[in-house]
């Protein structure tokens, strides 16, 4: 089927800008990392509850994820990432403000919300400034950009929570987004494609082509649901509130007794393996496809929970965090390309927000379940059955997952994929 699309901004000349949104999200996110769990902590809050809080942060994303794709296709990409920056940003100053367990729930809930409207926005404007075979490089050239951000976001929240006092990280974290909402307004164009032209009237028995609705039939692919098995795994244990990172500093502190900024720095350094890993898989997928890296990340995502779990000392949290670093740079980029080479052209926004519903469900299921299991089984238990668990999301892709590699249209850029 043809479409009508305006012609797609050079990838080269946005560099910066995309760049810098990307690396401004992820310096406050770094930072957000080691001030979430901690404050829950210092609000009161359990095991329980601070995994509560990681799973209050991804919820609402299963309802915001499929509204904030559907605006993308219709109003653009342009405003749903400034209503996403704008809204985080406002939401971590209440945070600021919060004494109470209770209402600090409540308003990481709502953050959830402008999270999901910003981390779907985004991509699907990757997405429509590549073709498959130059995908992986550039989400590649984005995940750098965004852990140069996390790299540095810890350091700052752990400096700035030994030297003033935890709150105000959400400070720091807000102001970032200021930078990423100047950004988008001044240097970022629409990127969302023209609608093709009605059309004509269908003689009898010619099928109807259909054109702009939700393509249902491709979220029923082997593909699809390989995708979104391994991409509900990832989000349990190693996407942003995920268990790793939600019990990591909880487990640095209690087991080992490290202060904040140390933790920090171990997050850091983390994030430059993290940063050193996404170019090289970038490559990797464009060379030789997406199957093999991502089923090999997860199972380096299960090794770094084991890791964790059996860690009592310095060295065995700082390898952990190691291991989990590379696998979750491989991850993110073939995890996110995969996705992007099965999102048909018209519905990029609908589709992609059904895959972020898959990481949204993870990212939920997995600190709140973890919270549970660790209260009656301990936490080293509890981290031992999510290796299990990586372990078979990993194994469930190997079965069913196609290579999309091969899948360029030979015909062009106006030419629009069914899915597989």
């Amino acid at each position: 089927m043809q479409t009508q699309q305006s012609p797609a901004p050079d990838i080269a000349r946005l560099a910066v800008p995309i760049a810098l949104i990307f690396f401004m999200w992820g310096f406050g996110t770094g930072a957000l990392w080691v001030a979430r769990p901690l404050f829950a902590l210092a609000l009161g809050g359990t095991l329980l509850q601070v995994g509560l809080i990681s799973s209050l942060s991804a919820m609402p994303r299963l309802i915001s994820g499929p509204i904030a794709g559907l605006l993308s296709d219709r109003w653009g990409r342009r405003p749903m990432l400034i209503l996403g920056a704008v809204g985080h940003g406002l939401i971590l100053v209440g945070q600021f403000a919060t004494t109470n367990y209770v209402h600090y729930a409540l308003l990481e809930a709502l953050a959830g919300i402008t999270i999901a409207i910003w981390t779907i926005s985004s991509s699907v404007l990757i997405a429509d400034l590549t073709k498959i075979a130059n995908r992986g490089r550039t989400v590649a050239f984005r995940d750098t950009a965004m852990r140069m951000g996390m790299l540095a976001g810890p350091l700052v929240g752990g400096f700035i929570a030994a030297q003033f006092e935890l709150r105000w990280v959400f400070i720091f974290i807000a102001s970032t987004k200021v930078v990423a909402i100047f950004v988008v307004l001044f240097l970022i164009p629409e990127t969302k494609p023209a609608r093709a032209p009605r059309e004509p009237d269908r003689r009898p028995g010619e099928a109807r082509v259909s054109r702009g609705g939700i393509p249902w039939a491709i979220f029923g692919t082997r593909s699809f649901i390989a995708v979104a098995a391994a991409t509900i795994c990832f989000g349990m244990i190693g996407l942003g509130p995920g268990i790793f990172r939600t019990y990591y500093p909880i487990h640095a502190q209690e087991t080992l007794m490290l202060s904040p900024d140390v933790i920090g720095n171990l997050v850091a350094m983390g994030g430059v393996l993290t940063m050193l890993a996404a170019a090289p898989t970038g490559f990797a997928v464009d060379r030789f496809g997406r199957k093999w890296p991502l089923a090999f990340g997860l199972v380096l995502l299960g090794a770094s929970v084991y890791l964790l779990g059996a860690s009592t000392a310095f060295i065995g949290i700082a390898v952990a965090f190691a291991v989990f670093a590379i696998a979750e740079g491989m991850n993110t980029n073939t995890n996110q390309t995969y996705a992007m080479d099965l999102a048909p052209t018209e519905q990029r926004g609908v589709f992609l927000s059904a895959f972020h519903m898959a990481t949204s469900t993870g990212m939920m299921i997995g600190p709140l379940v973890a919270g549970l299991l660790a209260g009656r089984l301990g936490l080293e238990s509890t981290l031992f059955i999510f290796v299990g668990v990586a372990g078979g999301c990993a194994l469930l892709f190997v079965v069913l997952a196609q290579e999309t590699l091969r899948r360029e249209p030979a015909q062009g850029p106006a030419t629009t994929r069914s899915g597989s």
